[in-house]
């Protein structure tokens, strides 16, 4: 498998833009076109997906002025309008109003998104690190469309924002999993319910995203997520190297919290503590129910010495396959809307180190990003 690429960016948005819409400019005409295709498959015009992209654009460049303008640079970079990046940022809010109309049209018999996050803190693990980890499942066309970025604007609070090393998809401004200077990391999952889209125009999942990244002190990483009402449901896992990590299933209206029990906490894709509204994600996608529950049974075997190999080996479980914790395609469905483990993720919190793969874990392997960029710290995982 290819290395994924690396760009190392710093601490001006315009210039972080330009050098990630000139470097990547390829792949981010292949992700709007992904895109396009996805929403067109569930129903959705051009034309309606545009006018969308439109009003988001407007949004983001009020709500988040330096997200606004890293999304501009990248736009003239890679020679693609401001709607059409916009479009991939706010992504995640379009999909899941398509997919919603999908999913009724079809009564709920169509897969979609899954992923499935683990964090866990030192007394769960062999070295005493706080670790998160996610196998981030999506479209399938997507792969191969991703990089990684390491952004160096200050390592003290009174110097600027943090440094940080993260993942995400081309043409997306920060990054949905990574880790910063401050120790600070995340990892994200979808969530569907009925709510989904009836609050009007909220901050982004991405503007969120970048938010939590941004943040000296884990109160400040939960304010991006908890301060607002949401446009479409999602779950947040948030940890910090001094050892706490808290998951966050947000839904459009409400917050419920998940704390690790001895150590370790698991998520998928359906709403856990939330009652308050119902639960969407397993009537599309059924293999939510049991991806979460498998993968912390496998884990708590190892608790209290849970090491990256034996994470990386729950991360290529293919209990149920394709449907599996390492997912991959299922040849029923029609191209466009397949979904693979688009990557799998390790971030440990400790040493500020992303480990990352291109494509399903039991066939890529993971390579190392430290943020610290000691050569004795830089070797292929």
């Amino acid at each position: 498998m290819a290395d994924l690429p690396l760009l190392e960016l710093g601490a001006d948005p315009r210039e972080r833009g330009r050098i990630h819409g000139a470097t990547l400019a390829g792949a981010i005409r292949d992700n709007v076109a992904t895109y396009l295709a996805r929403f067109e498959a569930a129903g959705a015009t051009r034309a309606t997906i545009l006018e969308q992209s439109e009003a988001w654009l407007a949004f983001i460049v009020a709500d988040n002025g330096e997200y606004g303008e890293e999304m501009g640079a990248i736009a003239a970079a890679s020679g693609l309008s401001a709607t059409e990046i916009a479009m991939l940022n706010a992504r995640y809010e379009i999909t899941y109003l398509a997919f919603g109309t999908e999913a009724k049209a079809a009564n709920g018999r169509l897969e979609q998104e899954g992923c499935t996050s683990f964090g866990m803190l030192p007394e769960a693990t062999a070295d005493g690190h706080t670790m998160l980890a996610q196998n981030w499942d999506w479209l399938a066309n997507v792969r191969g469309r991703t990089f990684v970025q390491r952004v160096r604007r200050a390592s003290r609070p009174e110097d600027g924002k943090p440094d940080f090393v993260g993942f995400s998809e081309a043409g997306i401004v920060g990054s949905k999993m990574g880790v910063n200077a401050a120790g600070i990391g995340l990892c994200v999952n979808g969530l569907v319910t009925p709510r989904d889209g009836t609050t009007g125009m909220r901050k982004p999942f991405h503007v969120r995203c970048k938010e939590i990244l941004d943040a000296w002190r884990f109160d400040q990483a939960l304010a991006p997520v908890v301060e607002t009402d949401r446009t479409a449901s999602s779950n947040f896992l948030i940890g910090h190297s001094d050892g706490e990590i808290l998951d966050i299933e947000a839904t459009p209206e409400h917050c419920a919290y998940l704390s690790p029990a001895d150590g370790l906490v698991v998520h998928a894709n359906h709403l856990v503590k939330e009652t308050r509204t119902v639960s969407q994600m397993e009537r599309i996608a059924p293999n939510t129910l049991y991806r979460g529950p498998r993968a912390e049974r496998l884990l708590r075997r190892h608790l209290g010495r849970i090491d990256r190999p034996a994470l990386e080996e729950v991360m290529r479980d293919h209990f149920s396959a394709p449907a599996a914790i390492c997912r991959h395609a299922d040849p029923l469905l029609r191209p466009e809307k397949r979904v693979i483990t688009v990557a799998a993720i390790v971030l440990d919190l400790d040493e500020r180190i992303l480990y990352a793969t291109d494509g399903p874990p039991c066939e890529a392997p993971f390579q190392a990003f430290p943020l610290d960029t000691d050569e004795r710290r830089c070797d292929d995982a």
